[in-house]
């Protein structure tokens, strides 16, 4: 069944793509109302078909024949709108055909009491949910002022009667049925094409939304994002929900990649260390671009989370990176600063910590993770509180 369903909207959407024009924005206000003909016109179909039918079973061949003509228009509205690129045209060139016949109808089967009389209620219906009030109020005055003609008609010539066929109730109540069913479809399917055009909205926001959380260079989380985590991790450790540590990643003398081999082919490297890092985060860290070629880590969990093993890792999984294909460096290194939020501190506070100790691992010779606030390494004597992970020290690389 789901199967069934998914090939129908299949050919709808491929039958919509060919009666809209070029260049419309499905989300826009005309595209809306284009699907909505399309749908009346798809109705009107099997309901001009039956129509047909009953008045050839009657022998009415003048009401078959003249439905046959105004249903051809009506079905074909939506070509209307392609071939004039005028909404307006289309609707109205539905409406005018369907009313020019139902007047025709109810002169030939004895004015007011004709079935075809009930759906002229149908038209103002139409053209307001075809995106149009004032086509609407304007059929709303011509079928009221047509019904009124008809009345006073019947009531001067009541031998028009005489035209009717022998089976009127039975054409007053296909009639009546038929519209109603007709009226209810086509409010239903209006109700449906709204509710997916919310969908696609809510989609297209989502889109945007994301984009706006998002580097366009490595498609990361941004700066700004980042701080309004932190700034939620920060509210959440406040009330003793956890804990968290910042992590800055510095890409080793990425100047000299530029300057050497080209912005093209930095802007590359960039790319791939981000993907590279992001492959070690865990679903509840947030990895962003700082700035430039600085990223940074915000990590969340217990007081047994190591982070200065997942630095480690990231450290070592950048250092085996190659770039060859790129035509660029053979390889790039990176430095990395991790800093615990402390009770009573902002998380600013934490960032420049941390910042302090990237400034350590720089300073030392970079290619390596160096932690705040637990011991003080060697030759580093200007920034106290700040210490290297054991076994991270490495040649320095570009």
């Amino acid at each position: 069944m789901d199967r069934l369903a998914e090939y129908f909207r299949g050919k709808y959407s491929t039958l919509l793509a060919r009666v809209s024009l070029p260049g419309i924005d499905p989300l826009s206000e005309e595209a809306h109302d284009v699907a909505r003909l399309l749908n009346l016109s798809l109705l009107a179909a099997p309901v001009v078909v039956a129509f047909v039918v009953e008045f050839a079973i009657f022998g009415i061949w003048q009401l078959a024949v003249s439905l046959t003509l105004a249903g051809t228009v009506m079905v074909g509205s939506p070509w209307i709108y392609k071939k004039t690129g005028r909404l307006s045209v289309a609707r109205e060139s539905f409406l005018v055909s369907l009313f020019a016949f139902k007047l025709f109808e109810s002169v030939f089967l004895a004015s007011i009491t004709s079935p075809g009389s009930t759906w002229f209620i149908a038209l103002p219906i139409a053209a307001i949910l075809l995106g149009s009030v004032i086509s609407g109020l304007c059929w709303l005055g011509i079928s009221t002022a047509c019904l009124l003609i008809l009345h006073h008609l019947h009531a001067s010539s009541p031998n028009m009667a005489g035209l009717l066929p022998a089976d009127m109730n039975f054409l007053y109540t296909f009639s009546l049925v038929v519209l109603g069913l007709s009226v209810t479809i086509f409010v239903f399917m209006v109700d449906a094409s709204r509710k997916n055009a919310y969908l696609r909205l809510q989609h297209a926001n989502d889109v945007i939304r994301e984009l706006a959380i998002r580097d366009p260079l490595t498609g990361i989380f941004n700066r700004r994002h980042i701080s309004e985590r932190m700034e939620d991790a920060e509210r959440r450790a406040r009330t003793g929900a956890g804990t968290f540590h910042i992590c800055l990643i510095d890409l080793d003398r990425f100047k000299q990649i530029n300057d050497t081999f080209g912005h093209a082919v930095g802007d590359i490297v960039l790319q791939t260390v981000a993907k590279s890092i992001q492959a070690e985060m865990r679903d509840e860290d947030c990895f962003g671009r700082y700035g430039g070629e600085e990223f940074i880590v915000l990590l969340t969990g217990s007081d047994r989370f190591r982070p200065a093993a997942l630095a480690e890792r990231i450290r070592q999984r950048v250092a085996d990176l190659r770039f060859a294909d790129a035509a660029g460096p053979e390889g790039v290194t990176v430095s990395i600063g991790i800093a615990a939020f402390r009770n009573r501190e902002c998380f600013s506070s934490t960032v420049s910590r941390a910042d302090g100790a990237l400034y350590a691992a720089k300073a030392s010779g970079r290619n390596r993770v160096v932690s705040a606030g637990e011991m003080e390494p060697a030759g580093l004597a200007s920034h106290p509180g700040i210490a290297s992970s054991p076994g991270n020290v490495a040649p320095a690389c570009l």
